[in-house]
C-alpha cells in the first residue's frame, strides 16, 4: 500500500470515530430537548440551540476532511 493512501486509510478512520460520537451526542442532545429523534438531515440545517449548533458544526467541518480522505483512498490503492 502506497503511504498516501495509508495516511488517507488513517484520516478516514479517525473522521468516522468523531462522526460517530458527535453524531451520537447530537442525537443525545436533541432527544434530551425534543423527545423525539433527529431529521436525517441534521448536519445540514441550523439549530437555535447553541449546544446542538457546536456539534452540528464539528460535525459538518469534519465532513470534507472525510470525503477528500476517502476519495484519494479509493483512487490511490492499485486494484488487486
Amino acid at each position: 500500500m502506497q503511504p498516501i493512501a495509508f495516511a488517507a486509510l488513517g484520516v478516514v478512520t479517525v473522521c468516522s470515530i468523531l462522526l460517530f460520537v458527535v453524531g451520537r451526542r447530537y442525537t443525545r442532545g436533541y432527544v434530551a430537548k425534543h423527545n423525539a429523534m433527529p431529521p436525517m438531515t441534521w448536519m445540514f440545517r441550523r439549530s437555535p440551540d447553541p449546544d446542538l449548533e457546536r456539534h452540528r458544526r464539528l460535525a459538518l467541518t469534519t465532513l470534507p476532511f472525510y470525503l477528500v480522505a476517502l476519495v484519494v483512498y479509493l483512487f490511490r490503492t492499485p486494484p488487486s
